[in-house]
């Protein structure tokens, strides 16, 4: 049985208010979603804090600054999902390239951000592994 697909789409829109004791924070006042091709709902909820796309400033003539661009709505579901971790680092950073793919940035400029990720972005073990217990059999 094959899987259907589905036309990458956001659910919603970002609505957010800066923080006014951490700068360049906004706190996401309304749920937001990104859908990729195989029907997976991607949610950034409310009471997010997000922070913008991270790109280093001497770059922001070539990419444009974390608030701005084709990126912007892409960024916010991918700033939850570094925060949250509840999905592996691979899939979170491929979304972000489908996400933003799917916002109509270039596919040029969509794989040189999508290596900068692969690169920079953090990475962790999914899922999260749990502190080792004390063994007190073995003392």
């Amino acid at each position: 049985m094959s899987q259907k697909l589905t036309k990458p789409h956001f659910i919603g829109r970002v609505v957010t208010h800066w923080l006014a004791k951490e700068p360049r924070k906004m706190l996401l006042e309304e749920p937001f979603s990104f859908v990729d091709k195989d029907g997976i709902k991607w949610t950034a909820p409310a009471g997010s804090i997000i922070d913008g796309a991270s790109i280093p400033r001497p770059l922001w003539y070539l990419i444009g600054s974390p608030f701005n661009g084709r990126y912007r709505r892409s960024s916010v579901i991918h700033d939850v999902y570094c925060v949250t971790q509840s999905r592996p680092h691979k899939q979170v950073h491929r979304m972000f390239y489908d996400a933003i793919r799917a916002d109509g940035v270039s596919k040029v400029k969509a794989l040189a951000m999508y290596g900068a990720l692969k690169i920079g972005a953090p990475r962790w073990t999914f899922p999260k592994e749990k502190p080792p217990t004390k063994n007190r059999r073995y003392r």
